[in-house]
């Protein structure tokens, strides 16, 4: 179902200096982010037109799956023009249910997303709690990837029935 072609590589800051955004050769960008220096290949990126909310100026980003273990099962959509915008994301199950099949169906003419295309990511936050972490995904505002077309829409679910903080694991 997720078939997106990751398209950076991190590494550990560690003894790295380097300037936040660097242009290298063959449409590689370099950016120094909060999760490691990543290289991101700009023929590989996902182009949301309308951005995310709150960020709608961003409109490039590269996808890729984090190395640090609290993240395992996560993925990150890092902007482009801005190293330090970094967006934590959960691949949705189309098959658990907690989003309406007729709302996906919806969204998916809207977008006019086939099936074998779709992506569908739910934006994390992540919340330090007594005793750990706590990992909350917005089901009001989930995004929606058109893996052949590379572009992806935040869709605005209208049901309240929707959290925008649903615990995960």
């Amino acid at each position: 179902m997720l078939d997106i072609e990751q398209n950076f590589n991190a590494q550990d800051l560690d003894g790295i200096t380097m300037p936040k955004t660097e242009e290298v050769t063959n449409n590689i960008i370099t950016l120094k982010t909060r999760f490691g220096v990543m290289e991101i290949d700009r023929d590989k990126t996902i182009a949301m037109p309308q951005g995310i909310v709150g960020f709608s100026q961003y409109k490039e980003y590269g996808l890729s799956t984090p190395s640090h273990t609290v993240l395992d099962g996560f993925m990150l959509l890092q902007s482009i023009d801005e190293a330090e915008l970094t967006f934590i994301l959960r691949p949705y199950d189309l098959n658990s249910g907690l989003i309406e099949d007729k709302d996906i169906a919806s969204a998916m003419k809207q977008y006019s997303i086939t099936p074998d295309n779709l992506a569908v990511m739910l934006v994390t936050t992540l919340r330090q709690v007594a005793g750990g972490i706590k990992k909350t995904v917005n089901l009001r505002a989930p995004m929606f990837i058109d893996t052949n077309k590379r572009q992806a829409w935040q869709h605005i679910l209208s049901s309240e029935q929707y959290s925008v903080r649903h615990e995960v694991e």
